[in-house]
């Protein structure tokens, strides 16, 4: 990945890291529904307090949406002639940033396989691709580039990349901000945010 990708997809430490999850059978998941759970509950009680981050979550996922558009073109030349997997079950759980964006568009969260082991092919691999929408994968997914992907996409103008590249700097901005949105109007409305800084 080039510096400049590598830097537009930098997250803060999510859900995998606070669970510890290792190449295992469903490990963390446990954790992760927990967490799942009480993010629907911060939305089912604050509801009222959260139509910012509602908002702001519909430009995250118009943001994600584009920027499919220009990757889904490079994924379908080189995806199907792909011979080692990369898609793989550690990588497709929802860190609490995820989580969030997702609630918050009104969307649910796939249900994880606790039976998959995490090495193994990722459990939402179809045939033609990931079976989930765009905006409601992991961020990580999302934004993986392997050497040949990223090889192809790099076959593209200069201009095209630099405006790609920016498209991805402009959603972690955006999807920064929810969360950060998200954390300050439930403080606002009472709730110990300090809760959320340890699974952030």
């Amino acid at each position: 990945m080039t510096d400049a990708l590598r830097s537009s997809t930098d997250d803060a430490p999510g859900i995998i890291d606070r669970c510890g999850t290792v190449p295992g059978r469903g490990a963390g998941i446990g954790a992760l529904y927990s967490i799942r759970k009480e993010v629907e509950e911060l939305f089912a009680k604050y509801g009222d307090d959260l139509e910012e981050v509602r908002v702001l979550a519909e430009g995250v996922s118009d943001a994600i949406e584009t920027a499919g558009t220009f990757i889904e073109r490079h994924t379908s030349v080189v995806c199907p002639e792909c011979l080692q997997v990369c898609c793989i079950n550690r990588h497709s759980y929802h860190e609490l940033r995820d989580v969030v964006c997702i609630h918050a568009l009104g969307e649910k969260l796939p249900a994880y396989k606790k039976e998959a082991w995490d090495t193994e092919p990722c459990q939402f691999l179809g045939e033609k691709g990931c079976t989930l929408g765009r905006p409601l994968r992991p961020h990580r997914c999302n934004w993986y580039f392997c050497a040949p992907l990223l090889e192809h996409i790099q076959t593209v103008s200069a201009r095209e990349y630099r405006r790609f590249v920016a498209g991805l700097r402009d959603i972690n901005e955006k999807r920064e901000g929810l969360f950060m949105t998200f954390a300050n109007a439930l403080k606002g409305a009472g709730y110990d945010c300090g809760r959320l800084g340890r699974v952030g």
